[in-house]
């Protein structure tokens, strides 16, 4: 009765196509000489300038903020600030004077740490009429991700966020998950890719090379062991090699993954490579296919963004990944579907098809989520000309 439930439920919301999101306000004239703050978990505000490098392992500070910002500021000035300095002068006054203020993501344990702080912020920023925009950038949804570490407070907290700023998202249904916070509107910005284009290649090697890469925790470790054992079983007659690029912090998760590969594949090779964007890309370049599962079942996950899709067709490499929605915009450049191993199984009997795809893909990604489209988007929705 569940699964028909769930499939009833998915039919429906076909059937009713994509709702609309509540509108932003138009922008705003930009103050001449005015500036750019996005507040940021760093240790202290600095100006944006085009010959730093800003190196975080955080990806939604790299593609939500640096990545924008050094766009942005081929502009107009653009500052990094700390959120010390933002509950400490909400005006910024110091930094001149601000035209957009853009509220990043925090970890959770600063919002759960600043709460008190940040409620009373909040509550006076939504009260007031006539002063600088607010923006909450929002790459996920705080109250799905609340309810699944039992943190009520990211709730109340993406609430408020609504209340007083107008929230930026990098997909369609991540915003139909937050529009009944979103009092002040919504706007949609996907996130830049942050690789080179690659040469497409779709063919197996032997072993057979996969690649999963990202951040593994606590709220997807599950989801991701049943769906490399399922994959790995399904190919117990075929020597594989999983690369997985992902925290070392990870370790108690990546033990019982490499256990349970090795229960239903004794011939799967696990092999771990410490994060970074230069680790990701050689990983890309090692391997034959990548695997991109994600849990259906929660909000948190159903709202994720392109970025990892993106990512893989943009080292020229053809994704197998489970169909929530940012990923099966993209449909025609990978395979989408719930059967991890049946879209492996396709893969590797079609590869000139699946080569063209992600050829065809390369060439979409280059035009839709470039640094230079992004930038032009960020720049449209806070009103610099």
């Amino acid at each position: 009765m569940t699964m028909l439930r769930s499939i009833a439920t998915r039919a429906e919301a076909w059937l009713r196509g994509p709702r609309a999101l509540p509108a932003p306000p138009p922008a705003r004239p930009f103050p001449e000489g005015g500036f750019v703050a996005f507040v940021l978990p760093v240790d202290a505000s600095a100006r944006v300038n085009q010959t730093d490098a800003y190196v975080t392992q955080i990806a939604s500070m790299r593609l939500r903020a640096v990545i924008p910002a050094r766009r942005l500021a081929e502009r107009v000035p653009v500052w990094f600030v700390s959120l010390d300095d933002f509950v400490r002068d909400p005006s910024l006054s110091r930094f001149g004077t601000a035209g957009a203020v853009v509220i990043g993501k925090l970890p959770a344990p600063s919002i759960l740490k600043h709460q008190t702080v940040l409620s009373e912020l909040l509550a006076r920023a939504a009260s007031e009429r006539g002063g600088v925009p607010l923006y909450a950038d929002m790459p996920d949804d705080l109250a799905a991700l609340g309810k699944a570490v039992r943190e009520p407070y990211l709730a109340r907290y993406q609430r408020g966020l609504g209340a007083s700023c107008t929230f930026v998202v990098p997909c369609r249904a991540l915003g139909e998950g937050l529009a009944h916070d979103a009092a002040r509107g919504i706007a949609i910005i996907e996130d830049p890719y942050e690789n080179r284009a690659r040469p497409v290649r779709a063919l197996a090697s032997a072993p057979l090379r996969l690649l999963w890469f990202g951040n593994l925790g606590q709220i997807n470790a599950s989801m991701l062991e049943n769906a490399l054992a399922g994959v790995a079983k399904s190919f117990r007659d075929t020597p594989l090699r999983l690369e997985m690029v992902t925290r070392l912090e990870a370790r108690d998760a990546l033990e019982a993954i490499g256990k349970r590969l090795r229960a239903v594949h004794p011939n799967c090779e696990l092999r771990v490579t410490a994060w970074s964007l230069e680790a990701t890309e050689d990983a890309l370049e090692r391997c034959d296919f990548v695997l991109i599962p994600q849990d259906l079942r929660k909000d948190w996950s159903r709202g994720k963004s392109h970025n990892r899709l993106v990512t893989a067709i943009r080292g020229g490499r053809c994704a197998i990944a489970s169909p929530i929605p940012t990923y099966r915009e993209l449909a025609e450049y990978a395979w989408i579907g719930e059967d991890l191993a049946a879209g492996l199984r396709w893969a590797l009997s079609h590869p000139q098809e699946a080569a063209a795809r992600v050829l065809a893909g390369q060439r979409h990604v280059e035009e839709r989520f470039s640094p230079e489209s992004i930038g032009r988007k960020w720049a449209a929705v806070l009103g610099i000309p």
